[in-house]
């Protein structure tokens, strides 16, 4: 309750800064006005523009949010509130990090929109208070901007881009910068939007993207969804790829999740994946879920993959497992696995046993 009180009072703090910050812009001629009809309405009226334009927009992001693209920035890399003097709109990629404290304020974002010829060509973020060197183009900012009209117009941003990812058109890099944007936004809709994305009828690209950012930026949400999406998905491919996904969400729930794939999924492929993503995220939690496997799967291979996770496992937990499965298990091909595994460690302990299954 704490945390979501904190998390109400940031973001209400962060939408009255949003309403008052406008960015400054060098190298630009610059306006600024209010949203009229509709963000897709308004961004269309700008698509007739004469020449490129920047169009931008504050939105609040996610607490745990901070992008830096200083590879794109004027002189000094070091970051300092987000910046690094100058971030000029015509170069590179932006990076998105994230904290490892949920409590952290809400920050505000300037949602960046690079129009030409009609179309939008780039999708990218700065944090507020940044100055944006716009390189000689034109820059129109909107205000009264709302979030959840942003998620929206970003999710049909991504949805028309990825059709030509395939092409040789480069505006299909479109798709993937409007979902880094989109995973950002603090509002709910976001990961509405996400799933959505991520839902059958749209193209295995755009699912896989969608779907990972569910996971890397959503949290609860995120999981809740990408749960959905497993349930009911019949492609084996995409299901094993969703558990990535999982893994790399940030939810504690999302281990359990791992381990009750990793044990009772019916796909083989899907129970494999668990158990090799469980072995790189739960340590010792994993050590339960890897053993099972290897004792009771049906799967030949699942067996081996749960052998192999094993050794992934921090050292000081892997070799005495390894040494475990191959003193005790059943299966010659498994204690097998186990003693090549344990050979790849280079820990004395498990030369010292490879030494003493030698001379047996």
């Amino acid at each position: 309750m704490k945390t979501n009180a904190l998390l109400v009072l940031a973001l209400s703090a962060s939408a009255l800064l949003t309403c008052a910050q406008e960015p400054r812009v060098t190298h630009t001629q610059y306006h600024s006005g209010p949203m009229s009809l509709g963000l897709s309405a308004t961004v269309d009226r700008f698509r007739h523009s004469n020449g490129p334009l920047w169009l931008g927009y504050a939105v609040q992001a996610l607490p745990r949010t901070h992008v830096s693209a200083c590879s794109s920035w004027t002189g000094s890399s070091d970051v300092e509130g987000g910046c690094c003097n100058e971030l000029r709109l015509e170069d590179g990629p932006d990076n998105l990090n994230t904290s490892e404290s949920a409590d952290a304020p809400a920050p505000t974002v300037f949602v960046l929109l690079r129009l030409e010829h009609g179309e939008i060509t780039r999708a990218r973020t700065a944090r507020a208070g940044c100055t944006l060197d716009a390189g000689g183009v034109a820059f129109e900012f909107l205000t009264d901007v709302q979030a959840e009209d942003s998620a929206a117009f970003l999710g049909k941003l991504a949805a028309s881009a990825a059709a030509l990812h395939d092409t040789a058109d480069h505006r299909g890099r479109v798709a993937d910068e409007s979902l880094v944007v989109l995973s950002m936004h603090a509002t709910p809709k976001a990961t509405d939007v996400l799933a959505s994305l991520a839902a059958p009828g749209n193209s295995n690209y755009l699912r896989e993207k969608a779907a990972f950012w569910l996971g890397a930026q959503r949290g609860h949400e995120g999981l809740v969804a990408l749960r959905q999406i497993l349930h009911s998905e019949q492609d084996s491919k995409l299901r094993q790829k969703l558990v990535f996904d999982l893994s790399i969400n940030s939810d504690p729930a999302a281990t359990d999740d791992l381990i009750q794939l990793a044990k009772s999924d019916a796909d083989s492929g899907v129970r494999g994946q668990a158990l090799f993503w469980l072995a790189q995220k739960a340590g010792k939690k994993a050590v339960g879920a890897l053993n099972a496997s290897i004792e009771n799967d049906p799967n030949f291979e699942v067996k081996k993959k749960a052998v192999f996770a094993l050794s992934q496992l921090p050292r000081e937990e892997s070799v005495p497992q390894l040494v475990h499965v191959a003193d005790t298990n059943a299966n010659f091909a498994i204690r097998k696995e186990a003693i090549f595994w344990l050979g790849q460690t280079n820990d004395p302990r498990a030369i010292a046993y490879i030494e003493q299954v030698l001379k047996r």
